[in-house]
């Protein structure tokens, strides 16, 4: 019986370490759809964040939605993250968050990522 018990964990761990590195999310979108070598990824809480190729998280899968990244007049791209409380904010193309999410509105939130790309 003890060998049996023994074979079932072995074979329960292998299967665990085996699986893909990204089997704990609900979904994982194309890769380089919004951002070159990541994929959008969404958890079994509702919650956004992106992976690269390698399956590492880059950026927190907090958010209750990321939207697109786009072009601002510094060159750079940023995208405006909604939390799940429901304030705003933005990250860099780096996956940093620049603009903490605390504005209750979105036009908030740009002024602020405006003043931080005025102040570089």
């Amino acid at each position: 019986m003890k060998s049996i018990g023994f074979t079932l964990v072995l074979f329960l761990t292998i299967n665990c370490f085996a699986q893909n590195s990204t089997s704990h999310y609900k979904k994982v979108c194309q890769f380089d759809a919004q951002h070159q070598d990541w994929a959008l990824v969404k958890t079994v809480a509702n919650t956004y964040g992106f992976i690269d190729k390698s399956g590492k998280e880059v950026v927190q899968a907090i958010y209750s939605k990321i939207y697109d990244f786009e072009i601002q007049k510094d060159g750079k791209k940023y995208a405006m993250i909604k939390n799940v409380a429901g304030a705003f904010g933005y990250i860099d193309e780096n996956g940093k968050e620049i603009v903490e999410g605390i504005y209750w509105k979105k036009e908030e939130a740009f002024q602020k990522l405006n003043y931080y790309i005025n102040s570089k």
